[in-house]
């Protein structure tokens, strides 16, 4: 793949030597067009606050597989920082045993129950999907968490190995996102689908969060985007960032969001056994816990003026659910 602009949508943000503390995460998920299955692999790189705990880059594979005894299933790798390297242009990611690149994935993660092993190719000629609305979100301290999406609906191919069993991959509806900041958001519900019952050519991405200012945790603050009909409806202005229509669960959220020319609805929630915890450590000592699910039930209706509701449903979205409760009740498989 030659370069485009997710060279630098893709490019890491952590420095060579690290002075503060950092988290950033490139992540892939991919689900079967039956909705039976579900991958998700991710490169991250963490800096601690205290100069004290190494930095570290990882590797994470998750397999999803609908009502079958003890999935997901997972296994991660970790390195030392200095063994990552890193390049912008073309982009890629290259960790002892696994690769990204814009429009590739190889590489295998251990654990001491499981294995998995991928090689994918993704494609997909959707720009890159720019959540917060303004450039300073991005360049400034607010909000610490950054995101990125520089493939919103591509399609992937290749296979995944799960302890031994070859899964093909053929055309699965997949996405890549990329993320990063001083710390993970202290709550937030993540939320991406690109399989729809009605068989519709959509794909939707939406959050919700809550930073700290200090002392005080910011009011939940919502943004979404839908591509529908060959159309963008984006609900990420201060309507939509300061609603208050946002309920985020352990296993669910549900929203309202009002845009220029559209209102969104939608509830998206996951069954306990389709959910993976993960820990994930914060650069100042806290842990949040990531509730992940990417077989996710996720209900949509779409209203335009002077036009029918459009309803979207899917069982193949992903929900990724942060807490810094440990009193979450979910099962921590990394």
């Amino acid at each position: 793949m030659g370069l485009d602009s997710r060279d630098e949508d893709n490019r890491v943000r952590c420095r060579r030597t690290p002075s503060v503390g950092h988290v950033e995460s490139h992540f892939l998920k991919a689900n079967s067009p039956d909705g039976q299955r579900a991958i998700w692999l991710k490169h991250t790189a963490f800096v601690s606050d205290s100069p004290l705990t190494p930095s570290v880059g990882e590797v994470w594979a998750i397999a999803f597989e609908r009502d079958r005894a003890g999935f997901p299933v997972g296994a991660k790798e970790s390195y030392s920082l200095s063994d990552v390297e890193w390049r912008d242009r073309p982009f890629a990611i290259e960790a002892p045993g696994a690769t990204l690149k814009n429009g590739s994935a190889v590489g295998q993660a251990d654990s001491a129950e499981h294995r998995l092993r991928w090689e994918l190719a993704l494609a997909g000629d959707e720009g890159t999907l720019r959540p917060f609305p303004w450039a300073r979100m991005y360049d400034g301290k607010f909000p610490k968490s950054k995101t990125l999406t520089p493939y919103p609906n591509a399609r992937a191919d290749g296979f995944v190995e799960v302890d031994g069993e070859r899964w093909d991959l053929d055309g699965w509806p997949s996405m890549q996102g990329h993320n990063w900041g001083r710390g993970h958001a202290d709550q937030y519900a993540w939320v991406h689908a690109n399989l729809w019952h009605e068989g519709a050519e959509a794909w939707f991405e939406g959050l919700t969060g809550r930073v700290a200012l200090g002392p005080i945790l910011t009011p939940w603050l919502s943004l979404a985007a839908l591509r529908l009909e060959g159309k963008l409806y984006r609900f990420d202005g201060l309507p939509a960032l300061l609603s208050r229509h946002g309920v985020v669960s352990a296993r669910s959220w549900s929203f309202s969001l009002r845009g220029p020319r559209a209102r969104l609805e939608g509830r998206a929630n996951a069954a306990t056994p389709q959910i993976a915890g993960l820990h994930y450590p914060n650069p100042d000592g806290s842990m949040t816990y990531c509730l992940n699910s990417k077989l996710a039930d996720l209900e949509l209706r779409l209203h335009r003026p002077g036009r029918d509701p459009v309803d979207l449903r899917s069982a193949t979205a992903a929900l990724e659910i942060g807490t810094k409760d440990p009193a979450h009740g979910m099962r921590m498989i990394l």
